[in-house]
This record gives C-alpha cells, sequence and structure tokens, in this order.
C-alpha cells in the first residue's frame, strides 16, 4: 500500500495534530493486534494521526483472532507477509467523515471508506467502487452496528472514542469483510438462476472479475437486481422460448449502470436501465420499495464493486405506469410478461459448477439483516449530518437521482445514487 494515498485521502481538509494514535491504541489492551498491523505500513500511524474527519472502526484482538486464515487478509493477519492485504482491510475500516454514534438510526446509512482499486495483490483486487468501498451503519436495538460485505455485521463494543476534533474511533466485535464480485455473491446466497441466466446470455459482461480469465466488458458502480429462482421458474415458459438476444434484453433491463443506489434513497422516481429503457421505483407508506411491478425483499447487498437488491419477480423492459401496481397481490400474480406460465425446471443448465469449490454458502440470513428498513421511514431518533462530509456523495461522474431532494434526506441518511 502507498502511503501517498492514504496522504492524499485523509488530508484532503484542514491538517491539524490530533495526538498519537499509535499511543492511543497502545492503551487499549484489546487493540494490540491492531496496533501490530497499523505498524506494519510505513507511516499510517502518523498519517491517522494528523488525518482530519475521519472515523475508525477498531476490531479487537478477539475480532482479528476470528479471521478466517484461508482468505487473503487472514493469512496476513497470521504471518504479516502481505502489506497490500493488510492495507486493504484497514482502509476498510476508515470513514471519510464523523459518524459518533449518535448519529446511526435505525434508518441505514452507506459511508464510503478509504478502500479504492488501489489495493491488488496477486490473487485479488479487494474493492473497485469510486471514491472508497461502501459499508453501512445502522442502530439493532441499542446497538450500533456495521454491515459489510458478505452479510457481515460487526457490533460496536465501545463508542466514541475522541482523537482530537476530527477523529472518531469505535471498537468493533468482528473484522469487517470485503464485498464479493456478483456472481460469486449470487452463487453463495443460492441465486442460482440468475448466474445461469446471465451464462446462457452470453451477456458479455464480468462483474467485478480481472486477470485473463476476464471476458467482455468490466462494469464498476453498478445497481443490479436479482430475481429469485421462483421468480424465474414464474415466467418459465418465456424463458423457454427466448433467444438470446432476448435473454440479454431481460438481463441488462436488470442493471443501473455508472449508479450506485442504496434502497435508503429511492423515491418515485424512474432511472435509466442498462437496456436503455427506463426503471420506474415506488415507494409506498408502508416502508416497501419496488422497481416496476417487483418488490425489493432483501435490498442493499454490498458487493465488491455494486450494490445487489433482490427482488421477487422478473421485470420485463418497457413503460411501467405506476398506477398498475398491485401491491397486495403475490408475486406470481403480477408477472411482467402476459401469458407467463411456471416451470418447474429452468431452460438453461445451472452455473454452479464455476464456484463447485467454494464452501462458504450464507445457510442462514441473520435477523438484522430481515427487517432493517429498506426506505426511510419515520424514527424516533434524531439524526444530523456526519461532520466533514458534503451532504451529498457521489460515486462516478453522474448527477443525482432527485434534484433537491439529497440534501433534505441527508440529514438522516448518507445517499449513494447517480444517475447516468
Amino acid at each position: 500500500m502507498r502511503l501517498s494515498l492514504w496522504s492524499s485521502m485523509l488530508m484532503a481538509g484542514p491538517c491539524l495534530a490530533q495526538g498519537d494514535i499509535a499511543a492511543l491504541l497502545a492503551s487499549e489492551p484489546d487493540l494490540s493486534t491492531l496496533l501490530e498491523l497499523v505498524g506494519l505500513v510505513d507511516g499510517l500511524a502518523d498519517t491517522l494521526a494528523s488525518a482530519s474527519n475521519i472515523t475508525i472502526l477498531a476490531p479487537t484482538n478477539a475480532a482479528f483472532a476470528a479471521v478466517d486464515r484461508a482468505v487473503p487478509e487472514g493469512e496476513a493477519i497470521e504471518y504479516k507477509n502481505n502489506t497490500i492485504a493488510i492495507g486493504a482491510l484497514l482502509a476498510n475500516h476508515v470513514f471519510k467523515g464523523v459518524y459518533p454514534s449518535d448519529v446511526i438510526t435505525n434508518i441505514p446509512t452507506f459511508a464510503q471508506t478509504l478502500l479504492d482499486i488501489s489495493y491488488i495483490d496477486a490473487r485479488q483486487p479487494f474493492s473497485n467502487f469510486t471514491g472508497g468501498a461502501y459499508n453501512e451503519l445502522v442502530m439493532n436495538g441499542d446497538d450500533v452496528c456495521i454491515i459489510s460485505g458478505e452479510q457481515t455485521i460487526s457490533t460496536v463494543t465501545q463508542a466514541d472514542i475522541k482523537l482530537g476534533d476530527g477523529i472518531t474511533i469505535h471498537k468493533v466485535d468482528t473484522v469487517l469483510s470485503f464485498g464479493a464480485p456478483f456472481q460469486l455473491f449470487t452463487y453463495r446466497s443460492g441465486y442460482f438462476a440468475m448466474n445461469a441466466a446471465l451464462e446462457a446470455a452470453q451477456i458479455a459482461i464480468d462483474f467485478g472479475l480481472s486477470g485473463p480469465e476476464s471476458q467482455g466488458l468490466n462494469i464498476s458502480d453498478f445497481t443490479i437486481f436479482v430475481p429469485t429462482d421462483e421468480a424465474f421458474k414464474n415466467i418459465g415458459s418465456v424463458l423457454a422460448s427466448a433467444d438470446e438476444a432476448t435473454l440479454q434484453d431481460i438481463l441488462k433491463y436488470h442493471i443501473i449502470p455508472n449508479n450506485v443506489i442504496f434502497s435508503t434513497s429511492l423515491r418515485n422516481v424512474t432511472v435509466p436501465s442498462l437496456q436503455g429503457k427506463n426503471l420506474t421505483f415506488t415507494v409506498l407508506p408502508d416502508g416497501s420499495a419496488w422497481v416496476n411491478n417487483a418488490r425489493i425483499t432483501f435490498p442493499n447487498t454490498i458487493l465488491f464493486n455494486g450494490v445487489a437488491h433482490v427482488i421477487d419477480s422478473v421485470i420485463a423492459p418497457g413503460p411501467f405506469d405506476r398506477s398498475t401496481l398491485k401491491p397486495s397481490a403475490p408475486a406470481a400474480e403480477r408477472l411482467a410478461f402476459p401469458n407467463a406460465s411456471a416451470i418447474s425446471a429452468l431452460p438453461f443448465p445451472s452455473a454452479t459448477l464455476a464456484f463447485g469449490g467454494d464452501l462458504m454458502t450464507y445457510t442462514t440470513t441473520p435477523r438484522l439483516l430481515q427487517t432493517v428498513a429498506a426506505v426511510a421511514i419515520s424514527s424516533g431518533k434524531t439524526s444530523t449530518t456526519p461532520t466533514g462530509l458534503p451532504m451529498v456523495t457521489y460515486t462516478g461522474a453522474g448527477t443525482t437521482m432527485v434534484t433537491g431532494v439529497g440534501i433534505a434526506l441527508a440529514v438522516a441518511f448518507f445517499i449513494a445514487a447517480i444517475v447516468l
């Protein structure tokens, strides 16, 4: 990891001496592993100490001990032999902006970190978001939690340790995880139909792959909607007769390029898809979020270079009239394809063999991920804008999804939505 990257990212604002971060870590016996890892990156402790407007998540010794030693960052923790992996891991624990515990609510906040595409070791890059990878901050009862990649939930065990005016430190009980590439996420989550459809369509898009095996357009900063296997089976008769071009058209309609849209920033708006036609978003008073006729059932999975939302129906390219939405109808009765009928087996082969050696499947979904709010609904806790940040944060080179709405919404949560 290059010190110049840390310096340029952390010292963009006023650089006032904040204190001795190494001394602070040394004074906390349960942070000795973190102190050792910070010391492996030349100059990092001094750079962090002189930074302004950052939040550091500090995993405890027990948290570091629990990291799987079979992954690059776990191996690096064990053997101290990969400063790139260590640098990436630490960068994923430093947020741009000060996030004291009292600004976190039951409405998720999506904050960017210092982890970017510059961290690449011999085996993998660690993230590829413009401006830094995202993690999610949210209240879980009385606990402040951070949701990172791979369904990982870290709980703050000691909050609001101050180092001067510009640095806030929270101890956490679990090391944050990197986001998985899209097709690895769908495999591990059991959304095999989406993987199989992408393979069958030969869509020529790689979602985060790199190296000689990478084929086609490699996109980042995208939003993708993932129909469940049941949703694909509900329109099985359509898929059975669809040619490759039609299947490509359908799948591209589920992708929004150059536009990271978390569900909490949604309103009744339209956004262009990769296929070219607009997607229509609807937010109902009950807190449910919809894209065309499909309900978002599992929002905001943070990937290697995008965000995924699971939906209960396959959506069809073309105009959608919001007034025709029937939210009380079951998914099988909200089909976007006229005269479609269900089948028991999909007409394209499973793509699971490509990941057959991977054993990291999600057998259960943590309750917090099932219940966290999809959209901004009333909260009993007042939130304020994190200090040191602009009111609206962008990824890529787009514009806000809804002009004027972003500033109002940022009082309650951190917006990450861009329109092409």
